[in-house]
């Protein structure tokens, strides 16, 4: 742009102050309709429309429409027991359909880590609902142990949420260091607290604790059971029917010899069809 219209210095040559004005207009009229005013107007006018941010919106857009998408599917996947194997042939099916599912991802250890952030979300939500309803909790712990010979303790819930019939919730799978009452109280607490149940809103809804038969369990002088009484005494502690049930038919099966016969013959199918996979091919 000229410097003389930008810094003011426009003047007419005429000492005449008619003939100078009648210039003055002409000069202006012509700059107005001139390419370099509309260009500076054009550049005026855009930077007032904050273009990269529309821009940085657009694409922002684009790539949470895009993940979206996969999240969606990664959700299928767990939702209907499929493998996450199956996650990076899915994306390529809907891409053939015209879907727009972006470039990452795609593979099953990112649909792994899609699930584990989704789960922990929808645990948030129902743990929140159960707490400022001030739903009555009802807790079951069970004892596992892994192939690696790891010890660990799976919690469940049973409680109502947004006002519904009460229903059991998987909420947590503990390690645990040891299988002593005292530790596994200890990770019950913990798991408990850092899924939102504070100890003050334990103390007034955590109203039933249920457990296995276990000594360790349901021990009279320190059991997990009686250990969790005396911290919340209004607590009603109960030995599972379920395992009440397994022990019951265990004993029925002791009883009755005959029984025994169609055990062995079970026994025999699943250590024939349990083998390795070079083993059952020569089966075959």
């Amino acid at each position: 742009m000229s410097e003389e219209w930008v810094h003011f210095k426009i003047q007419s040559s005429d000492s005449s102050r008619s003939t100078s004005l009648a210039s003055l207009r002409n000069k202006i009229r012509r700059h107005e309709t001139s390419r370099a005013h509309k260009i500076a107007q054009e550049l005026t006018e855009k930077g007032g429309q904050d273009l990269v941010g529309n821009l940085v919106r657009a694409v922002s857009e684009t790539v949470f429409a895009e993940t979206d998408s996969v999240f969606r599917t990664a959700y299928y996947l767990a939702k209907m027991n499929r493998p996450f194997t199956d996650h990076d042939s899915l994306i390529e099916l809907q891409e053939k359909n015209g879907a727009n599912m972006g470039t990452s991802l795609h593979s099953r250890y990112s649909s792994t880590k899609i699930v584990e952030h989704i789960a922990k979300e929808m645990q948030k939500k129902i743990v929140h609902s159960i707490v400022t309803s001030s739903s009555k909790l009802s807790v079951l712990i069970d004892e596992a142990t892994s192939i690696s010979h790891k010890s660990a303790m799976i919690v469940n819930l049973k409680a109502s949420v947004d006002g519904a019939t009460p229903e059991f919730l998987f909420l947590e799978l503990v390690e645990l260091e040891s299988q002593r009452a005292k530790d596994i109280e200890e990770a019950l607490l913990n798991c408990l607290d850092t899924a939102g149940f504070t100890e003050e809103w334990l103390q007034n809804n955590w109203v039933s604790f249920v457990s296995d038969g276990a000594s360790v369990m349901l021990g009279k002088n320190s059991g997990v059971a009686t250990r969790l009484t005396a911290r919340y005494p209004t607590l009603f502690t109960w030995h599972c029917m379920n395992h009440r049930l397994e022990l019951a038919v265990s004993d029925a099966v002791d009883e009755v010899q005959a029984v025994n016969h169609f055990k062995v013959f079970l026994e025999k199918i699943h250590n024939l069809y349990s083998q390795s996979n070079k083993n059952s091919r020569e089966l075959l």
